[in-house]
C-alpha cells in the first residue's frame, strides 16, 4: 500500500480541514483504477508535524513511498500520473502555495515485513 506524507501545511489547520484533505487525497488515488486502491484502507495518508513553524503553508511537500508501484510493475509514467494526482488533491484545498510531490522508490526485497490487523507477531527464525 502506498504511504503519502504531506509536509509544511499551514500550522492552523483544523481537524476538519485535515480530514477534508485526507478525503481529497484518497479520492484522487481511488479514481485511478490501475493502482488497485479501492478505499482509504488501501492507502496510508499522514500529516507529520513540522518542527519549525516558519514558512509553513508557503510551500507544501508531498512524499509518496511507492511499494504499490514496484509490486504492480507499472511504467514510470504512472508514477508521474500519481504524483500529479496528489498535487491536484492538495491544490484543490490549498490553491495558493507551491505544491511538489516526490515519489520515493521502494523495493520489498530491500527490507520489508508486515503484519496484518489481527495477525500474531511471527517468531524470529
Amino acid at each position: 500500500m502506498p504511504v503519502v506524507k504531506v509536509w509544511c501545511l499551514p500550522a492552523d489547520l483544523t481537524e476538519e480541514q485535515l480530514q477534508a484533505l485526507h478525503r481529497s487525497i484518497v479520492d484522487e488515488a481511488v479514481s485511478m483504477p490501475e493502482f488497485g486502491i479501492k478505499d482509504e484502507k488501501h492507502i496510508t495518508v499522514l500529516f507529520p508535524p513540522d518542527m519549525m513553524k516558519y514558512g509553513l503553508g508557503s510551500e507544501i511537500i508531498i512524499e509518496v513511498l511507492t511499494g504499490v508501484f514496484h509490486r504492480l510493475e507499472l511504467p514510470d509514467e504512472y508514477k508521474t500520473k500519481f504524483a500529479r494526482a496528489m498535487v491536484r488533491a492538495v491544490k484543490r484545498l490549498h490553491p495558493g502555495p507551491m505544491v511538489e510531490c516526490f515519489i520515493q522508490p521502494f523495493k520489498q526485497e530491500d527490507g520489508f515485513y508486515h503484519c496484518l490487523e489481527g495477525d500474531r507477531v511471527p517468531p524470529d527464525e
